[in-house]
């Protein structure tokens, strides 16, 4: 997605200019930080679409950043990815919490697998297409409020394993129903459970 504004948050010099010069060869604007009081600067100071953000860093660690993100409205809408390291569950389970989109695993991910990453993120949370697109496509995509403890409620949420019913459990936003369209079966529709804050999936 050429021309996406990105931040990337990392304390690690070699890692933060890794991910800097990928992001960069495919296509985006890229500015970083090497801290979390840096990073505040950079966000409160220029207009980003995405934050790739370290957990653990010096002055001020990512949780740190990610609350004072989350609860300043000039931010919040921002989508965060978190990286982290293995061992780090925890934490990773609190920033979700916090409003995160997702994480990579800094030691089990390249440079080009955080770049598909943010890729993929940024797909996902583009405007639907305008109406009129062919079957399928974002443009025919309907979302449609499911009443709890009806019907096959109960037998939905046990399935799907949901852990919090139809609540999104970062943003306490509730979960709608998205039915994409079939290409192949008149009538027929793809579903699955999304929250419309943070676009997470379940």
């Amino acid at each position: 997605m050429p021309g996406r504004r990105i931040l990337i948050v990392e304390d690690t010099e070699l890692l933060r200019r890794m991910y800097h010069d990928k992001l960069v060869a495919d296509g985006f604007d890229v500015a970083t930080a090497s801290d979390g009081l840096e990073a505040l600067n950079e966000l409160r100071n220029g207009h980003f679409d995405l934050i790739v953000l370290d957990l653990i860093m010096p002055r001020m660690g990512g949780l740190e950043v990610l609350r004072a993100v989350k609860t300043d409205p000039r931010l919040s809408a921002i989508p965060v990815v978190i990286l982290t390291n293995l061992g780090e569950e925890s934490a990773i389970e609190e920033a979700i919490q916090l409003g995160a989109i997702d994480y990579v695993i800094k030691n089990a991910a390249r440079p080009a697998d955080v770049s598909a990453k943010i890729q993929l993120t940024l797909q996902h949370l583009a405007p639907p297409a305008p109406e009129g697109g062919s079957a399928g496509t974002a443009g025919n995509r309907f979302r449609v409020l499911l009443r709890d403890r009806e019907g096959d409620a109960d037998a939905l949420v046990a399935h799907s394993n949901l852990p919090r019913r139809f609540w999104c459990p970062a943003c306490e936003d509730e979960l709608v129903l998205e039915l994409i369209p079939s290409t192949s079966r008149q009538g027929w529709y793809e579903g699955h459970l999304v929250c419309t804050r943070c676009a997470r999936e379940f």
